[in-house]
């Protein structure tokens, strides 16, 4: 942080008492005895001011002092800004300093970080940033191209501040620092007008601060007379800066200042204020017009779409005396948020989350501090490509945007995470793999088709999109405010008017409902999203909404569906050409579709078209090597639609490595990969084997998940009823307790049948099954299966075979009807509704009861482990 002459004069207005002494003499000696002891005595000392510890003073000046120090809290680099203000005035106005910056979070603005009083000493502690003044840029060799992009970014910061309601009032060349990260920052806001109370009832004029306030030599004549300031007080001192910026390049002087430019600076630095530029964000669009470049003017403007993003701290090569590797920036941001004191607090909260926290504590902080490594390698990368003028400075200036969504997505997760509890656990951790990837940036910035915002709301376009990123992340970790925060976003994003932030919220308002299982909310929200996406020429945003869209419909009952929805599947094939033609930044989108194709097709009772779907989805995923925890599912659904057992079974296997690579082996998503697995096994000794270390690991890790535990338990208990073993029957029985699924009403009917009471079984499960096969939809009917076998078998034992019969009948035709395929629960099924039937129509109709005895010995036979079911063939036929 620079300090020049002139801000002796102002400091001392605020009062004699800095004039006696050096304001830091005392800390000074103190940290030179440390450094002393710590070389003669090998004695460690820290010297602190507050909880932070001072490392060396890395500037000075009439405003004070500027050290570099250390917060252990945190675990970062700080700079602390110290000024002693024994007058309540004085110390009020840098206080003020620290309230005006927290209101400001823009890459542009240097960011506050703590404010406070020790002794009579006002402290600010900042971002750390290694660089230099725009007044050592300006004094090395620069085209008038580069000097007037960095002045731009200078002028954002200030745009940015006087959308916050502030006016900085001694803006100068000291008084930003363009960062070895590439980017500048306006600092020194201690003289900015915000919410300044008016003179008290007696008080004569503006304040003494009001009227000295300011650097002379960039003072706009309204300010130096003391006159009502506003906002044309700084565009007044920034094209004086600018101008002197120009005036001071090497060897030139100030009439080679172009003509188009030179007449911006006049009118910025009109003594008039009227005759300004009408804002600080005309200002800056005015000096785009750089006629040589004026057909770029558009993606000039969209590079202001940068987000809230600080860099780093206060120093320069001089203070240390050692060279500055260049782009570091961003490892020193990124640490700013993540450091092995933030993974450690969460690690010990993990820990207090039970067994399953216990399992996780150090595999996620892990995870996540090989993120905030990857996210500082991209910053670095994107600046250095700046450097290797790969990336020009506005398109560097739309990476840092991207990035700093990605950033803000990262600070959410964490958020989440510190406060977390046991049950919203793994929905936390599954949204942890999800981060956006950082270093996908570069090439989202260079192939990007969507039109830049226009300037009026770039800078709420840049923060709508980073609260668009984190609710993105609240709606991947099913957090409670997720749904509202989400429509929240959109809400603002339809004010903004801004067609691309308005699909892509849209899109995740869309997500946090298909989330929650309100599918059918979700459904005319992501058409929303569809359209809008392609009219705002972001046409991978809408597909992958289309795709998310066409599953929520697959998936709804009739009786749910919003009206005309199924009318969107009709354009399923346009959809799929346009997603065809994607490059790198589309591959999810169309992976996602072909995907969702499939399970459109499968719910249509295809399994046919749904597989040609499936494996197309695998083999683009294998292609363009894509590895994310959304497309993990993949395997597992071409496996349901497999029928040669080797290949059905190395899917499941492939799905459940890759899931647990993602989430670690006791996540719920894991185990119910291997529910699947098992329910796709067709040797019933192994499926009761699979599904038992299924069921206790739910009950060890994740109790409070009944609906899980409720699917395996249901299916442990009829396989120990099919092959007679009562007291396991009812055990698991015992585990069918979630209410929010088909079944626990076919459990009861179970139960009833197992102890005996038949009449009353064959009542409950003829009207379970009544009830679900009225549903309409494919999937609740095996469940109705269920429900007819075991009223038929209640029949069967108190003598009523023909009634039994008939009951088997129509479970036989509602599988055939069913055709799901090669897929063993649902074979398990109809073999044993055949075998059952065969048994009983042998002396009735000998020639059909041998058809349906072959058909289940076939399946019995390839599957191996139904050997007493083959004797009971064999015995009656």
């Amino acid at each position: 942080m620079a300090v020049s002459a002139e801000d002796d004069k102002e400091i001392e207005a605020t009062g004699p008492m800095l004039g006696v002494r050096p304001t830091s003499d005392k800390l000074v000696r103190a940290v030179a005895r440390a450094k002393v002891a710590s070389k003669l005595f090998s004695k460690t000392e820290q010297v602190k001011l507050g909880r932070y510890h001072l490392l060396e003073m890395v500037g000075a000046g009439g405003m004070g002092v500027v050290w570099g120090a250390w917060d252990p809290e945190l675990d970062r680099r700080v700079a602390i800004k110290l000024v002693k203000a024994a007058q309540q005035s004085a110390r009020d106005r840098i206080l003020l300093e620290g309230q005006a910056l927290a209101k400001l979070s823009h890459p542009n603005v240097v960011a506050v970080y703590d404010v406070g009083v020790v002794e009579e000493q006002v402290y600010l502690v900042m971002e750390w940033i290694r660089g230099k003044t725009l007044r050592a840029y300006a004094g090395e060799p620069h085209g008038v191209r580069d000097i007037v992009t960095i002045y731009r970014a200078a002028a954002h910061g200030l745009a940015a501040a006087h959308h916050a309601g502030l006016v900085h009032r001694d803006f100068k060349p000291d008084n930003a620092i363009l960062g070895d990260d590439g980017r500048v920052r306006v600092l020194d806001f201690g003289l900015a007008r915000g919410e300044i109370k008016p003179p008290e009832p007696g008080e004569q004029g503006t304040s003494q601060v009001t009227r000295i306030a300011g650097t002379p030599r960039y003072m706009a004549p309204e300010q130096a007379t003391g006159q009502q300031l506003t906002a044309a007080v700084d565009q007044f001192a920034f094209c004086v800066s600018l101008r002197e910026a120009l005036a001071a390049r090497e060897g030139e002087g100030a009439a080679v200042v172009p003509a188009w430019l030179d007449a911006i600076l006049t009118r910025g630095a009109a003594a008039d204020p009227a005759q300004r530029f009408a804002s600080m964000d005309a200002l800056y669009a005015a000096l785009a017009r750089d006629p040589r470049t004026v057909w770029r003017r558009r993606m000039i403007a969209g590079s202001a779409v940068i987000a809230i993003g600080a860099a780093v701290a206060v120093g320069t090569a001089r203070s240390s005396g050692t060279p500055i590797e260049p782009c570091t920036g961003g490892a020193e941001e990124i640490a700013a948020v993540w450091s092995p004191a933030t993974g450690a607090r969460l690690g010990d909260h993990l820990r207090s989350l039970g067994p399953y926290g216990v399992a996780e504590a150090i595999r996620v902080p892990v995870q996540l501090g090989s993120y905030a490594k990857k996210w500082g390698d991209a910053s670095r990368d994107a600046c250095l490509a700046k450097e290797r003028r790969e990336l020009t400075p506005l398109l560097f200036e739309r990476n840092v945007g991207c990035l700093s969504r990605t950033k803000a997505a990262f600070q959410t997760m964490l958020q989440v995470l510190n406060g977390v509890t046991r049950d919203e656990l793994p929905d936390a951790i599954a949204a942890v793999i999800q981060l956006p990837d950082a270093g996908g940036c570069l090439l989202e910035t260079r192939t990007s088709t969507v039109d830049p915002p226009n300037f009026a709301i770039a800078g709420l376009a840049a923060q709508v999109s980073n609260d668009i990123e984190s609710v993105r992340m609240k709606a991947l970790a099913q957090t409670k405010d997720a749904i509202d925060a989400a429509r929240a976003v959109a809400i603002r994003a339809d004010g903004l008017g801004y067609k691309p932030v308005i699909a892509r919220a849209y899109l995740q308002h869309g997500l946090a409902l298909m989330l929650r299982k309100f599918e059918e909310l979700a459904v005319p929200v992501l058409d929303h999203a569809t359209r809008i996406g392609f009219q705002a020429n972001d046409p991978v945003t809408a597909i992958e909404a289309f795709a998310q869209q066409i599953y929520a419909i697959s998936v709804l009952p009739e009786s749910k569906l919003p009206a005309h929805a199924r009318d969107r599947l009709g354009a399923i094939d346009s959809a799929e050409s346009i997603a065809r033609g994607f490059g790198p930044s589309g591959e999810f989108a169309r992976i996602l579709l072909f995907n969702n194709i499939g399970t459109v097709r499968l719910s249509s009772q295809d399994p046919a078209a749904a597989r040609i779907w499936f494996e197309l989805a695998l083999r683009e995923r294998t292609r363009v090597g894509v590895q994310r925890l959304e497309l993990s599912m993949l395997p597992g659904n071409l496996a349901r639609v497999t029928e040669d057992r080797a290949s059905r079974e190395r899917l499941v296997q492939q799905e459940n490595a890759e899931l647990a690579s993602f989430v670690g082996p006791h996540h719920p998503s894991v185990l119910n990969a291997r529910t699947t697995t098992a329910f796709l096994t067709e040797n019933p000794g192994e499926v009761v084997t699979q599904l038992g270390d299924i069921c206790r690991s739910y009950q060890q890790w994740h109790p409070h998940l009944e609906r899980q535990i409720t699917v395996c338990a249901y299916e442990l208990a009829w396989l120990a009823e099919e092959r007679g073993d009562v007291i396991a029957a009812r055990s698991w029985a015992a585990a069918v307790t979630a209410t929010d699924g088909m079944e626990v009403r076919n459990t009861v009917g179970l139960r009833l049948f197992l102890d005996g009471n038949y009449p009353r079984a064959t009542a409950e499960m003829v009207a379970a099954a009544d009830q679900l096969l009225r549903s309409g939809d494919a999937w609740p009917r095996w469940k109705a299966v269920d429900a007819l076998l075991v009223a038929a078998l209640s029949e069967l034992k108190t003598r009523r075979v023909s009634q039994g019969i008939a009951l088997l009948e129509r479970a036989n035709t509602t599988l055939e009807k069913l055709a799901l395929g090669n897929v063993a629960f649902y074979q398990r099924r109809l073999a044993r509704t055949r075998r059952l039937l065969a048994t009983l129509l042998v002396k009735i109709d000998p020639p059909r009861a041998r058809v349906l005895a072959e058909a289940a010995r076939s399946w019995y036979r390839s599957v191996g482990g139904y050997e007493t079911a083959l004797a009971e063939l064999d015995r009656h036929m």
